[in-house]
């Protein structure tokens, strides 16, 4: 017999960047020479470190239940690093929740908040799971286009003509992902002068806090005027220490913004595994000599990938301010799927389909710089351009 599922959920899709994964592996299987651009996750192994560090907790006895808010130790060191990188004062104690990946922080910030009908604006182009988990939580994903001509920048006036009496809340992504626009305090103080006046709430997802390039500064919404009250932040360990298999992430708010978090966590995840946290505590107290190497390595390939890219007739890539993805634009005809298509069956590179970001992403693509080592995205996008040249 067969059970139609919710049609909350018949109405979600799977993560454009999953599938991307999934063709790479496949391929790879099938003993093709596959370069994999499309993932967000580094290709880089966990520093040692913060490995010996997990493992040292498994030996000490750390696999039991643990408390749904997150290991105390985990609390205090991530208190710290935010006082330290983020100019940012919170309460260790009520101020952070521990979360199994900051995918499913995103999850429970929104499905706490987002009731049916509720609407969500969005910033496109966005990451590929924001709109999909409001569906799931039965609200109304409100797509806000940004343009590309003005560089995607955000004001006060774009926003404000999206706005309705059912807007319940505004989700920014900050480095953008996939754009790699770094907003400035311009651009956020326009967010929260909306928010005030409409009286919204903010998720903020600062994944890619820590990969700036030039002179572009990361600034935390939360820490201007009358947003520490209306924020939450998410913040991830997976492209900083390179831990996506870890799953360890956190939401940051007031203790009475977390506490419907806490509640869905502590009936469905229940908690992040005690060693991985500890692990977390070693990522964020120990030695951070890895993370200027692999920006530099960023740095270094969106300069080269990018002129590349950008002498192909009918390509315009712009220089990512931060993030690590190139999002070339293409002139030709070709849906950004059939794109992504055309480039495996051809040179066997895999990238993400522009379309996965909403609609303000077709006709792009995305190339991730930290997915594969750096001669093999050099090789890949020399291939991407042979394709390209083909099609002007």
């Amino acid at each position: 017999m067969t059970r139609a599922p919710a049609a909350r959920i018949q109405r979600v899709q799977p993560p454009a960047t999953l599938a991307a994964g999934e063709k790479a592996r496949q391929l790879a299987r099938q003993g093709h020479d596959v370069i994999d651009l499309g993932q967000s996750s580094p290709h880089h192994v966990t520093p040692r470190h913060i490995i010996d560090a997990g493992v040292a907790a498994l030996n000490a006895g750390h696999t039991n239940i643990s408390s749904s808010r997150g290991l105390p130790e985990l609390r205090h060191a991530m208190a710290a690093k935010l006082a330290a990188h983020n100019a940012r004062a919170i309460d260790p104690d009520g101020d952070i929740l521990v979360t199994p990946g900051s995918k499913m922080g995103l999850y429970e910030a929104i499905n706490a908040y987002v009731q049916a009908g509720d609407e969500v604006l969005v910033l496109e182009p966005t990451w590929v799971s924001f709109a999909q988990q409001v569906e799931m939580a039965e609200g109304v994903p409100v797509a806000v286009p940004l343009s590309e001509e003005e560089e995607y920048h955000i004001t006060y006036e774009r926003l404000n003509e999206y706005v309705t009496p059912r807007t319940k809340l505004i989700v920014i992504n900050n480095p953008n992902n996939p754009t790699g626009r770094v907003y400035t305090e311009e651009e956020l103080a326009a967010v929260a002068r909306l928010a005030r006046e409409h009286d919204l709430l903010v998720l903020c997802d600062e994944t890619y806090e820590y990969f700036l390039y030039d002179s572009n500064r990361h600034v935390t919404i939360a820490n201007l005027e009358g947003m520490a009250e209306r924020t939450l932040t998410s913040y991830t360990f997976t492209k900083a220490y390179s831990m996506s298999g870890w799953r360890l992430g956190c939401i940051v708010a007031r203790s009475d913004l977390l506490d419907p978090l806490l509640k869905i966590q502590e009936q469905t995840a229940s908690f992040v595994s005690p060693f991985v946290q500890m692990a977390g505590v070693a990522a964020l107290q120990g030695p951070q000599d890895h993370l200027p190497a692999w920006r530099d390595e960023c740095d270094d390939l969106r300069v080269r990938c990018a002129g590349r890219l950008s002498r192909v007739p009918g390509v315009h890539c712009p220089l990512p301010q931060g993030a690590t993805f190139l999002f070339p634009r293409y002139s030709t005809d070709l849906p950004s799927t059939a794109m992504a298509e055309l480039l495996v069956e051809r040179e066997g590179v895999v990238v993400t389909p522009g379309i996965g970001f909403g609609a303000s992403g077709e006709g792009h693509f995305r190339i991730a710089l930290m997915r594969s080592p750096a001669d093999r995205v050099v090789e890949g996008v020399e291939r991407i351009a042979r394709v390209l040249e083909t099609l002007a």
